[in-house]
Order: C-alpha cells, then sequence, then structure tokens
C-alpha cells in the first residue's frame, strides 16, 4: 500500500511493529522497520508506503494537533514555533520506550477492557513527550509552511480507500462526502489544498495506475482491464490511458514505450 503526495494539517508520529513503513519527504526517503518511528511533519509535502513481510505491517500511528506540539516544545528543549515557522523531524526514531508503549496500546485497543480510553489518554502523551525527548536535535529543521487548513490525515485515508476500491462507473463524490460525513465545497477544498488535485482528477490517476498495474499481467486483455476498472467501453480506457501516459495499454504492455512513474502530474 502507498500513498502519492500529499500534506496533512497535523503532525503524525508512526511506530513500526511489524514489517516496513517508508516516507519520503524534502528530498530524503527513510524505511522504518519493527522498533523505530518516524514522523509526518505539518505542511510538509510527503510520500509514504506500508511495506509488507509475510507477516503483514503492522504500525501505530498518532496524530498531533500542532497548537499541542507548540506546547510541548519548549518542555523538550526545542526552539518553539513561531508564526509560520514549524519544526520538522526528519530522520528516524529507536526507542525501546516508543516501541513498548506502541505494543501496549495496540492490545488496550483490541481488548478495550474497562478504562482503556485513559489507559490509551496515558500511553499517548508518555509517546509524545518520550517522542520530543529523543528526537536528535540535527534532526530537526524549521521552514515556512503553508498555514491553509487540510484534508485530516484520518480523512484523507478513508478517501483514498474510497477511491481505491471504487469502480469508475460508481465513483461519485457525493457518496463520498456522504461516507466521510462532509458537504462537497468542504471535502474538495480542504482535498485540493492536501493533494493539488481535485478529487476527480486524483481518482482518475489512481484508476489508470491501477491499469497500469494490471496491464502487468499479460493473461488479462486490454478489454478486461477496462471492464474490472469499471469504463464503459475498452476505447474510453485506452483514450484515458493514452491522454494520461503519452501511450497506449499495449505499447505500455510491450515495453516499446515505457511510461516514467511521475506522481505529481495529477491534473
Amino acid at each position: 500500500m502507498s500513498y502519492e503526495p500529499h500534506t496533512h494539517s497535523e503532525y503524525n508520529i508512526v511506530i513500526c511493529l511489524g514489517g516496513a513503513v517508508s516516507k519520503t519527504q524534502m528530498g530524503s526517503t527513510h524505511v522504518i522497520e519493527a522498533g523505530e518511528a518516524m514522523m509526518g511533519n505539518f505542511g510538509v509535502e510527503h510520500a509514504s508506503g506500508y511495506l509488507t513481510d509475510n507477516k503483514g505491517c503492522d504500525v501505530v500511528c498518532l496524530t498531533l494537533d500542532r497548537r499541542l506540539l507548540s506546547c510541548l516544545v519548549d518542555d523538550a528543549g526545542l526552539p518553539a514555533p513561531n508564526g509560520a515557522r514549524n519544526p520538522v523531524f526528519l530522520g528516524k526514531l529507536r526507542s525501546q520506550v516508543l516501541h513498548t508503549c506502541a505494543v501496549d496500546m495496540a492490545q488496550e485497543l483490541q481488548r478495550r477492557e474497562l478504562g482503556h480510553t485513559i489507559v490509551l489518554e496515558g500511553l499517548a502523551m508518555r509517546m509524545i513527550v518520550e517522542t520530543l525527548r529523543a528526537w536528535p536535535r540535527i534532526h530537526v529543521e524549521h521552514c515556512d509552511v503553508d498555514l491553509t487548513p487540510r484534508l485530516p490525515r484520518h480523512d484523507f485515508i478513508r478517501a483514498y480507500e474510497f477511491m481505491r476500491w471504487c469502480r469508475k462507473d460508481d465513483f461519485r463524490l457525493k457518496n463520498l462526502c456522504r461516507f466521510l460525513g462532509s458537504s462537497e465545497e468542504r471535502f474538495t477544498r480542504l482535498f485540493r489544498a492536501a493533494t493539488n488535485a481535485s478529487p476527480a482528477h486524483f481518482y482518475n490517476r489512481m484508476l489508470l495506475e491501477r491499469g497500469r498495474t494490471l496491464l502487468e499481467d499479460r493473461r488479462l486483455s486490454v478489454k478486461e482491464i477496462s471492464y474490472q476498472l469499471g469504463f464503459k467501453t475498452s476505447s474510453h480506457f485506452v483514450a484515458a490511458f493514452g491522454k494520461q501516459f503519452g501511450s497506449t495499454p499495449l505499447n505500455y504492455r510491450s515495453g516499446r514505450d515505457p511510461i516514467p512513474a511521475d506522481l505529481t502530474n495529477l491534473e
């Protein structure tokens, strides 16, 4: 599972329990494995991927409002954000404390025993404080960040999953917004701020990327692939594919006209 470049209005602390997670931001790519953590930074574009081993990929992710972070960074010895300047946490961190708390949190979420909410709140605060304490200071930078509101991470992932499994003939923006409990105007505005693309263009790009993957299976005809994706006709799929990638599906499959993986050209 991978997510194309996007931004969030929050910070995210990701602790890996199994498998691996990759993140590319500010020109660098890092991969974390079990026992390691990385940060998704407020307002910083990044692309991420969840890499499975034979047991899958398990992570615990904490979403942290930047205003709460501002209240905590002084105690952690970090310069407080000033105006549009916000700390950017780069690299990764190995911490036994974070890993233990993440395992406990995952168990509490599964068991949901009496008082689990209080326990989860305590574990979350412990993990946030440990992250700020332990993060190498040489890997904390500051940059000017656009404060435009963006789609929250939780809603972005839910929207991404909705688009990922939706056929073209079934995709309707109103259905997606009903699923998220949002108005179309609000969702479109926040989604465009997060991805620099309209929901329709972003969905069509995802759909055609799926088509490109399916073309690698030579047992499937172009007609069968177009049907799987939900195009009305195979010619519609061929035209959309050519417009997006500048090649026909058959030329791509034959390897005569390879297509660069440009994830930024969404519109």
